[in-house]
């Protein structure tokens, strides 16, 4: 059972792998660095300025960038570990 389950993900593109932990790290990263940012503001009227003058780009940006990268190097970690236990 376990070593099927290893055969699995050794047999997944590293895309589809990188996906899925990009969902599931985004999902974490969104709640932190939202916390943070309101925490570091002090206010929830941050938001809606940030809007206003266009620098919540850079912040998406800067996220998205760290969850790609984030998916494609666990995908490529996991994906070699299971191809050395196979």
């Amino acid at each position: 059972m376990v070593n099927q389950k290893i055969k699995k993900v050794a047999d997944t593109p590293i895309w589809k792998l990188a996906i899925r932990f990009m969902f599931s790290f985004a999902f974490i990263l969104i709640i932190v660095f939202t916390a943070a940012e309101l925490f570091k503001n002090g206010n929830l009227n941050a938001i809606s300025e940030s809007f206003e003058d266009g620098s919540w780009i850079q912040f998406v940006l800067i996220r998205i960038t760290v969850i790609i990268g984030y998916g494609f190097v666990m995908a490529f970690l996991t994906k070699s570990k299971a191809k050395n236990k196979i």
